[in-house]
Order: C-alpha cells, then sequence, then structure tokens
C-alpha cells in the first residue's frame, strides 16, 4: 500500500510551516480535513513567552505546481475568496516549494477583498512575488510577520531595510521606506537611504510613502516631526541634502501627485515643505513650468504652484526651511 504522492507533498509544506510557527514559540492549530473550508490551520501569537490577543488563519499550499522561480500561485474559488475576504480572522496564504525548501505569505484576506471588489463571482490565482519581504521563515516570522500582523513596524537591521528600499519591487521599497520611517528616524545613515532612493530612482519605482519621510524630516505641522524627535545633528545635515533638490527632484516629485489639490489635509498640502523648501523654489517651479521636456500635467502644477507664490508670498514664506527657524 503506497500513500498519495500529492499528500506526502501537502504534509511536506504543513509540517515546514509548523516548525517555523512553533520554532518561533507561537502556537499552531491544524484544522481538520472534514472541516477545511478554506483554513489550513490557525495560529496564535506569542511574543517573549506573553499569548497575544491575535489569532491568525492560514492557508497553506505546497508543490512545484504552485511556484516559479521567482513567484507563488494561489489558486482560489469564488467562494474562497468569499470565504476569506469576510472571515472574522485575518488569512495568510503560505505557498511552500519544496526544491528551495522555503515559503513565501501573502495577506489573503486583503487580496480577497480587493480582488471582489471588481470580480465578486469570479475565482482567480493570486500570484505573488517571492519578495524580500515576505519569505516564511524563522528569521522573518519573527522579525517581519509577527510585528506587521501586530500592527508594529518590521524589526529588521536598518542596512537591510535599505535594499529594500532600492529594490525595482515597488511593495518591497514601500515596505522598507515606511519600516525606516517607523524604526530609523533618529540615524543619518536612514536620511542618507532615503535621500539617495528618491534622487536615484526612477519615478516609477517610488511611493509617496518616500518624499512624505522627506516632509516629515523638514517639518510639517500636521505630519512632521516633533522638534526634538530626531537629533540636531542628525537631522541638521539631512535637511541641508534636501535643501539642495532642483529642478530634476522636484518635477519628479510633482509628477508623483495623484492631482492638484494643495488643500488640507491632501498630499499636496502634506509635501508642501518640500516645493517651498527655499529662496530657490519659485526659480525652480518656473523653470520647470517653461520646460517641454516636462509633461503637462506636471508643467501646470508647478505654474499653479508658482502663482500661488506671487499671489501669497507670506503664506508661501510659512513653508521655507532654509531660514534656520525650526518648525
Amino acid at each position: 500500500m503506497r500513500t498519495r504522492g500529492n499528500l506526502v507533498t501537502e504534509r511536506a509544506g504543513v509540517n515546514y510551516v509548523r516548525d517555523v510557527v512553533e520554532g518561533a514559540g507561537c502556537l499552531l492549530k491544524e484544522i481538520n480535513l472534514q472541516h477545511d473550508f478554506g483554513h489550513d490551520a490557525t495560529m496564535m501569537l506569542v511574543v517573549n513567552g506573553e499569548v497575544r490577543p491575535r489569532e491568525v488563519a492560514l492557508q497553506i499550499k505546497s508543490g512545484v505546481s504552485y511556484v516559479s522561480p521567482t513567484t507563488c500561485g494561489l489558486p482560489a474559488t469564488a467562494s474562497h475568496i468569499y470565504f476569506w475576504a469576510e472571515h472574522d480572522l485575518v488569512t495568510l496564504g503560505v505557498v511552500y516549494d519544496p526544491a528551495e525548501k522555503s515559503a513565501w505569505w501573502i495577506d489573503l484576506q486583503t487580496a480577497a477583498r480587493e480582488f471582489r471588489v471588481a470580480n465578486p463571482k469570479k475565482g482567480t490565482t493570486f500570484t505573488f512575488a517571492k519578495g524580500l519581504w515576505n519569505q516564511f521563515n524563522q528569521t522573518d516570522f519573527a522579525s517581519i510577520l509577527v510585528p506587521t500582523l501586530l500592527g508594529e513596524p518590521p524589526s529588521v537591521p536598518l542596512e537591510r531595510l535599505c535594499t529594500w528600499v532600492m529594490d525595482g519591487d515597488i511593495e518591497t521599497h514601500d515596505i522598507g521606506v515606511r519600516a525606516i520611517r517607523a524604526r530609523y528616524y533618529r540615524e543619518a545613515a536612514a536620511w542618507e537611504c532615503l535621500i539617495e532612493a528618491f534622487k536615484s530612482k526612477p519615478v516609477e519605482q517610488l511611493t509617496l510613502s518616500l518624499p512624505i519621510a522627506l516632509a516629515k524630516l523638514l517639518g510639517h505641522d500636521d505630519i512632521g516631526y516633533y522638534s526634538n524627535e530626531i537629533p540636531e545633528e542628525v537631522r541638521a545635515p539631512a535637511i541641508a541634502k534636501v535643501l539642495t533638490f532642483n529642478v530634476d527632484e522636484i518635477s519628479k516629485l510633482l509628477s508623483m501627485l495623484p492631482d492638484g489639490d494643495f488643500d488640507r489635509p491632501s498630499i499636496g498640502y502634506s509635501l508642501m515643505p518640500l516645493f517651498g523648501q527655499s529662496s530657490e523654489s519659485p526659480r525652480i517651479l518656473s523653470v520647470i513650468r517653461d520646460n517641454d521636456r516636462f509633461a503637462p500635467s506636471v508643467r501646470e502644477i508647478a505654474g499653479e504652484l508658482f502663482e500661488w507664490y506671487r499671489r501669497d508670498p507670506v503664506w508661501w514664506g510659512f513653508w521655507r526651511r532654509d531660514t534656520g527657524k525650526p518648525h
């Protein structure tokens, strides 16, 4: 008598997940196959020996049919998608690659909810990257996944986060920026990383999380860091670097805006310290407005900001960050 081949493969994935979860001190409870309607297991999060009031469901797939060298795929029927989208528990999908002896995860609840908006009665395969941040192993489970599930930033070394920020994958980039913004804003190397990323990366590989971080650095009454949150010996040199932004950087920033709204509390309003940062800002905006190498939408917004400066120079001066006054 021989066991079913796919059962062995399935168990390899479940056993791997169990080893990772229990190796991190958390609790895993498998769901009987007779009651498997979209969850293979649930896990209870434990941090430093303390059980946290957070239970998470898992859907586990294992085998070569679910993976490629760079991606994982998790097939789902319409009923599965409805189940994950509406369930009380957050559901994670975990795909185990037996060739690499590792696994990667996706937030299935969020993916299912987003898919159902336009496809309420369809199934699909959720394809996701084998990213730098979503590997399901013991190290990253404790330092990335558990904090994420608890609403906390990943506990990852700054050097590694900088590789995420510079990565071409937009989701990896965004997670890296937000983690640095939350955990390492007191360190000079963090701002060097973010400023270099903004200047060097193509705009399609950037998200608004990065310029928002720079606006927080410069100071903003609504979103900025408090004046004493960042050591002055860190903040002053970082601000000085941002104040060197010229036509290329400001035009890139303008192209990232979702619209031309600068009323509070829009994205444009949040980024005003970058647009009005120095005495050179009006000149930079006028150059962008008059240069046909930039997209019409970028030139139009630059022109509107320049006119705003002309109409109300006192208000515009509020956004100056080259005067040495604290914000």
